[in-house]
């Protein structure tokens, strides 16, 4: 088998498994309710919608941001709803449930080519 063959059979089954790693670090992240554990997952700027307060944000902003909405509604839960590859030119996301102190909230996240986090909507 010539090398070249051998890496790409290799990817085929190494990428799935390096994706899924990488959405349970980030469920795991907001589950506890840590804004920094979701840093080395964001894209250079995000667009960040948390109940009705949009802003485009650099990856340091958007910890920020989290991390004062994490402060203000302590995290009871998190679960991952659904979970979408990117197909067509269309850019992958998840959706899951929040529960937290205040109430269920809804949280959206939607990935660039690079699977870092582009989009995060926090919705109750």
């Amino acid at each position: 088998m010539k090398p070249s063959y051998n890496i790409l059979v290799s990817l085929l089954f190494v990428l799935p498994f390096m994706a899924f790693g990488q959405n349970a670090a980030i469920d795991a992240a907001i589950n506890k309710g840590n804004g920094a554990d979701l840093s080395a997952y964001l894209a250079d700027k995000v667009d960040v919608s948390i109940l009705d307060q949009d802003a485009s944000l650099s990856a340091a902003e958007t910890v920020k941001s989290l991390s004062s909405f994490f402060s203000q509604n302590t995290v009871k839960s998190y679960k991952r709803a659904h979970l979408t590859p990117a197909t067509n030119g269309r850019a992958s996301y998840s959706l899951g449930d929040l529960s937290t102190s205040t109430g269920m909230y809804r949280v959206y996240l939607y990935y660039d080519a690079k699977q870092k986090i582009s989009e995060i909507r926090v919705e109750k």
